[in-house]
Parts: C-alpha cells; structure tokens; sequence
C-alpha cells in the first residue's frame, strides 16, 4: 500500500515539476531581439502567403490583421453551410483539399475564388488548371465580401495546425 501511494506521489511531484518548468506560453526573445511567436500563437496563423497571383476579381488587397477568434467562429458556421460538401482538409472531395491552402494562395486569390468563381475560372490561369484538375467548377456561393473574409479567418485557423 505504501509503495502504491509513494508511486502516485511520485507522478504527482512529476506532473507538478512538468508545470512549473517556466514555460508560460510567453513570447520568447531572440538574441537579435525579436520577439518569437509563443506556443499560443503559431508562425502559420500570423502570416499568409503574401507572393503570388492574386487572382481575378473585386478583391486586389489584403489587410494582414491580428488573428480574430471571434470571426473565425463565425467562418466555421459559414464553411459547413457553404464549403463542407466540396473541400476538406483532409482529403479531397469534389474540390481541392484546402489543407495548408494559405500557404499555397494569397489571400486576394482565396477570397476572389470564393465571391467570384466564374470570372476566376474564365480570367485566372490556377483556377483554370484547378477546374480541369477536378473536373468540376465551383459554383457561386452568394457570399458577401464580410462572409468571405470570415471564412479566410477560419482556412487560417485551420491551417496553423498545418506543418
């Protein structure tokens, strides 16, 4: 019975060295200075591709913001109702599989595909070589341009996970 408890006292001091070790999920300095991104907040959820076509379309600048959960949430309603039944991010559906699709498109292009498919895949030379690839054009979803940009949000959120 002793041994037992000593075993579970053991753990428990391990577990609590473990969460004491300093980490705090902080920002940490590099020797020139800089701040590195901390655990909570992974180099891909800061950054977007930012070379590249930028598509076709009413979207021909990006604002790089601060990551917003809170319209993020609202992009995951929207990518259910809107997106789930052609792209995953696991495999791929009727369309491509958007894993790491921020690392692969600019922000504009993304967006502009998403409000404007047509004149993407009759103006844009990648959604063309997409609609061929799958054999099947995404259709207009009706977004607006806020709808969208939570959407973008949400493939951002999704992506960081992404290594």
């Amino acid at each position: 019975m002793k041994k037992r408890i000593n075993v579970i006292l053991g753990c428990f001091g391990f577990v609590a060295i473990l969460a004491c070790s300093g980490n705090e999920g902080t920002k940490a300095k590099k020797e020139d200075g800089a701040q590195q991104p901390s655990v909570a907040e992974p180099a891909a959820m800061l950054d977007y591709k930012t070379e590249g076509s930028k598509g076709v379309g009413t979207i021909t600048s990006f604002e790089h913001k601060p990551f917003d959960a809170q319209l993020a949430n609202r992009g995951v309603e929207l990518f259910v109702s809107k997106c789930a039944m052609c792209h995953s991010f696991d495999r791929t559906l009727v369309g491509p599989s958007l894993d790491a699709v921020i690392k692969r498109r600019t922000p504009e292009w993304i967006m502009n595909m998403m409000l404007d498919p047509a004149t993407m895949l009759e103006k844009d030379a990648d959604a063309k070589v997409l609609s061929k690839e799958y054999g099947s054009p995404m259709i207009s979803l009706g977004l607006k341009q806020e709808e969208a940009r939570a959407i973008l949000e949400y493939l951002r959120e999704r992506n960081s996970t992404t290594k």
